[in-house]
Order: C-alpha cells, then structure tokens, then sequence
C-alpha cells in the first residue's frame, strides 16, 4: 500500500471514529454557533532562496451556519494533514480539560489549516515546545496540558479570528503562565482578560489607522508577543521586591498577585486618553517614545528612590521593582510624579506604550567587573521599543547613552513567558551579587562595551536578531 493510501485509510477511520462517537461527546453540551463560513485547507510550504511563501492547496472542507460537525472531525482534519506540526496539534489539543465547543476547535483549525504566513506555523510550534508547564519547576500541581493552547481556545470560544491571526496567537502564547501557576480564580479571570486584551489591541489598530501610524496588526510575530504581555518585568525579582517567582512554591499565585502584576484594561484606556490629551502621539513611534522618556525620566517627573518603602495594596514593600503598574499611574495622577528606580520607570513607560500599540520590552546593562556597590549603582534598565519604519528595535537616545562608554556590561534583554520551563529560575552570577537573574532573560555570552550598547539601540537592532534573542537563544 502506498503511503498516500495509508494516510487516507488513517483519515477515513478517525473521520469514522469521530461520527460514531459524536452523540456520546456533544449531547451534553450546549449547541455552538458557528461562525458564516470558515474555509479549511491544508498548505504547501515552498522556499525560494531565503523567502519562505506558504500558499493554500486544493479546498478540502467547508463550515457553514447550520453545519458544525462534532469535536473530533476538525481533529481528525489536523491528523490526517500529516506533516509537522499539525501531528502534534492534534494530540495537544486532545488533551485540554473542556475541549467541547465544536465552532472553537473549528476556528483554531481554520487558523492553522488555511495559514498563508509561516509566522502561524511558528507559532504553533512554540506553543508545542513551550506551552506545558513543567511540574519540576513548582511545589504545587500545575496543568499537565498546554495552557497557551487553553488560552487560545478560550479566545476562540469568545472571538472571531481573522486569517493568520498572529495577534490571537501572541496573546495565547504570553497568557498561558497564568494558568500554569494560577489558582482557579486567576484562570477565570485570564479567560476572559485575553479576550479583553484582544479586543483592545483590535481597536487600537483601527484608532492607529485613522492618525495615519504604522499598525500593530502589520508587527511580526515576536514584536506582538511582546506587545501583548503586560505584566512588565514582574518575573524580576531583586531584594525585597515584588516577583512571579515568589509563586513557584508552596504559595500558588492568586487573584490579587496576578491583578498586582497585570496592568488593567481601564489603566490602558486611561494612559492612552492621557497620551492623546497631552500630545504626546506622534506618527512617528520614535517620537512618542521621546515624548514620554523625556517627561517621565528626564524633566523632574520622577521621585528616584530605593530607600522608600510604601504600603500599597495591604503590601509593605520597598520603592524599587514594585511591579504594580495600576498602583504606579494613580500615583502619577495625584502627584505629578513616578516612584521609584530606572526599572520602575521603565515599567510604566512600557503600559504607556503598549496603550498606543507601541510595542517594547525592556534592556539592562550592568558592569561586568568591580563591587558589588559599584555594579548595583552603574546598573541601568530602560525601554527598547519596536521601530516599523525600519523593523528594528531601539532606545531612546538619552537613555541609552547612560553608560560608560569604555565600561564593559553584560547586557540583558527581557523574554516574555513564551517557553514556560524552568522560566522562573534564578541564580546570581558571582558570589558578590546583589542581583538574581534568570530565564526571563536573554543574556548576552560576552560583555559589550557601553559604546556598543548605545550605538546599537540607537541606530536600531534588527529584529530578526531580536527574535533570535526573544525565542530562541
């Protein structure tokens, strides 16, 4: 038999399976409404030179209002595709707790199936590499299946996906830690803010398209999982800050920790009217970013303190790494300053950012020799933000040229949870560290002179290389 016959008689039989067995699976759930038309179609990769174009085969099935099928039809269609990493999907997919809604499952195959941007694929196969927790790295149970790709079904449970909707993608794949170590009202919550979170970006897309600025829709797909993660760097842990890693064990992550480390939809909405009201959007992104860097760090609109501590939430907790972004803006508005250190700052010009759809994560440099006082104190954090105009990542320029320029510094760049395992794990790099540092940082092998470093993020760093750095160094 041939091997196009083997994989045929395989479809027919899970297609069977899937007939027999839809009674027993959908009657107890209640009826889904499906979307107009959904096209599914398995793809054709072609790669000439160095451009990769997948484009859609011959049309294999149709969704109509009225013609759901059961659950297991659209997984089948994932393993009869038979390459990678549909194989995969459809084993992933299996495994999710509530896998009921028939439209949802169809949607996601949609997506996958009738890609015509390799970025979904890409996608897909990071959100099989690094989507499941893994069990090692917490002293509580967590899910034993892929909780970016319950995120990812729980948005398709509540949205429409557009093709090739690498921002659905991106927000799935950024949210899937909360429901790793999440309890269980952390995980209703997170169902339906990335769904909030879409809806929002959606329509900060249309309001960039009506000032004539470049579109977030248009990003690749590491500057969307970057924009899409609103959480700062709340996986940092200094001293005696607030972090995510303080939730690895025994303690589980609760509602008021994720609500601390989140900022919210209404502090977005609050920025971004803000933003509008003191002009500070320009179709320039570069710009905005200028506007907001210069007043925040650089015209007396910041208390710089790490000696401080405040009372915030019920929380007694030091003026530095504070992590609560929400807190952060209130303080703002009542008294026309920030709080806190250059990581602080960098916070809150990040949610300020993203209340625009710019796009950012954050860079560090640190001495690579000397005390450990004089390592603490020559340390800096700030903002890179995505360029469209050239596809690079860069820095305002005032920022990055606080540095010695014939100093050497190991640089840093922060990586939103995309690969879950061993993310949260922490270790100082010498015995005289005041520092811990982790996986939620790429860390570059050697030291870079502080020339370099300013020269880089002011002229623009690539963002082919910022992917190679954000997902797979």
């Amino acid at each position: 038999m041939s091997s196009q016959s083997k994989w045929k008689l395989v479809a027919v039989l899970i297609v069977a399976s899937a007939l027999l067995g839809a009674v027993g699976w959908q009657q107890f759930s209640p009826k889904p409404v499906p979307p107009a038309t959904v096209t599914v179609t398995p793809v054709a990769t072609t790669v000439t030179g160095s451009q990769t174009t997948v484009v859609p085969a011959k049309l294999t099935e149709w969704v109509r209002v009225g013609e759901v099928k059961p659950v297991d039809y659209y997984l089948s269609l994932l393993f009869s595709n038979g390459t990678a990493p549909y194989g995969q999907l459809y084993w992933e997919l299996r495994r999710l707790p509530d896998l009921t809604n028939a439209t949802a499952v169809a949607k996601i195959t949609y997506l996958v199936l009738n890609a015509t941007n390799p970025e979904v694929k890409e996608a897909f196969k990071l959100m099989i590499e690094g989507g499941t927790p893994d069990p090692r790295d917490y002293k509580y149970s967590v899910p034993n299946y892929n909780t970016e790709l319950q995120v990812l079904y729980w948005l398709a449970c509540q949205n429409e996906f557009k093709k090739d909707d690498t921002l659905a993608l991106a927000i799935a794949m950024v949210n899937g830690i909360w429901v790793a170590m999440g309890d269980w009202q952390v995980r209703q919550v997170v169902k339906n803010d990335s769904s909030d979170l879409l809806a929002f970006f959606r329509e900060t897309s249309e309001l960039q398209s009506r000032k004539g600025c470049p579109l977030l829709e248009d990003y690749p797909l590491e500057v969307k999982i970057c924009l899409t993660w609103i959480a700062n760097t709340a996986p940092y842990w200094h001293l005696d800050t607030f972090s995510l890693a303080m939730f690895t064990g025994p303690i589980q992550l609760s509602l008021p920790d994720y609500e601390w480390a989140t900022v919210s939809l209404q502090t977005l909405r609050q920025m971004r009217d803000l933003m509008e009201k003191n002009r500070w959007i320009d179709t320039n992104c570069g710009n905005t970013v200028a506007n907001l860097e210069h007043y925040f760090y650089f015209s007396n609109h910041w208390n710089y303190t790490y000696t401080t501590y405040l009372t915030i939430d019920g929380r007694y907790i030091r003026a530095r790494g504070i992590h609560n972004v929400d807190w952060q803006f209130r303080y703002y508005l009542q008294n026309s300053k920030g709080i806190g250190v250059c990581g602080d700052e960098a916070d809150l010009v990040d949610a300020f950012c993203k209340s625009w759809g710019i796009a950012s994560t954050f860079v560090m440099r640190k001495p690579a020799e000397g005390t450990a006082d004089y390592r603490m104190n020559n340390s800096h954090m700030y903002i890179t933000y995505f360029d469209p105009s050239n596809r690079s990542w860069r820095a305002y320029y005032k920022q990055a040229s606080m540095a010695y320029m014939a100093v050497n510094y190991t640089f840093y760049v922060f990586r939103p949870p995309v690969i879950q395992q061993r993310y949260l794990h922490y270790w100082k790099e010498t015995s005289i560290d005041m520092y811990w540092y982790g996986n939620m940082f790429y860390i570059a092998d050697t030291p870079y002179l502080g020339e370099k470093i300013s020269t880089m993020l002011q002229n623009g760093v690539p963002t082919s290389q910022m992917k190679r750095w954000l997902l797979y160094s």
